[in-house]
């Protein structure tokens, strides 16, 4: 635990199974603003994080915790305090205490740009990343991505998966929500014209989609976390 505890560069955390920090290293005291663990221990992601981040996050964390299958290499949007997103490479694993028994999750987030991925492997994604970025709430075919990377459709498609751990057609789906999910609570604008210009054909498509996500309708999302 000390080696997690001491790595630079690269963000460690624990939290209970209520979602309360139990502790991590200084890299997450600086994402977080905080001076030490002493002002991290027994607070959650609503002391430090936008509200539409949150839900989406403790997902994850559950998922963690019931299935007892880490999350690995998620690379997701993280939202900047000036409004702007950056991507992040998260992984999470169960937390256990010494009868098996899980009591929360720990991981370790980095930023993409500065992840341990070989240069080779990064440097095509990192143009997926910024085409993504500019063009989601348009149509995006996987051939536009794949051309991005100078890789064939298949060859992306392949690369992708085994890099991240799911499917690009998926990682777009997720980036779209996560600025959804942004919009409906920092905006009045209504779901429909959320839904298209974040990319979604139509509302039907949307809230469907996001129900899969984050478990509720956009119309709930925008409710309970207004």
């Amino acid at each position: 635990m000390s080696i997690l505890r001491s790595l630079g560069g690269i963000c460690f955390f624990m939290k209970d199974s209520e979602g309360r920090f139990m502790g991590g290293n200084n890299a997450e005291f600086s994402k977080l603003g905080v001076a030490s663990e002493h002002d991290l221990v027994g607070k959650t992601d609503t002391d430090f994080f936008p509200p539409n981040f949150i839900l989406l996050y403790r997902k994850d964390d559950l998922k963690v915790m019931r299935s007892g299958q880490p999350v690995l290499n998620r690379v997701e949007p993280v939202l900047n305090p000036d409004g702007s997103f950056s991507w992040h490479i998260t992984s999470k694993y169960p937390l256990r205490n010494s009868q098996g028994v899980s009591i929360g999750i720990m991981g370790v987030m980095r930023d993409f740009d500065g992840s341990s991925m070989p240069w080779n492997l990064q440097r095509p994604f990192m143009r997926v990343m910024e085409y993504i970025d500019k063009n989601f709430h348009e149509e995006i075919l996987m051939k536009h991505l794949a051309e991005a990377t100078g890789l064939s459709l298949s060859q992306f498609e392949r690369r992708f998966t085994e890099v991240f751990g799911q499917t690009p057609s998926r990682f777009l789906v997720r980036y779209r929500l996560t600025k959804a999910s942004h919009l409906l609570v920092s905006s009045d604008k209504t779901i429909g014209t959320v839904a298209v210009e974040c990319g979604f054909c139509d509302h039907s498509h949307f809230t469907r989609s996001f129900l899969g996500m984050f478990g509720i309708t956009p119309g709930q999302y925008r409710r309970i976390k207004s």
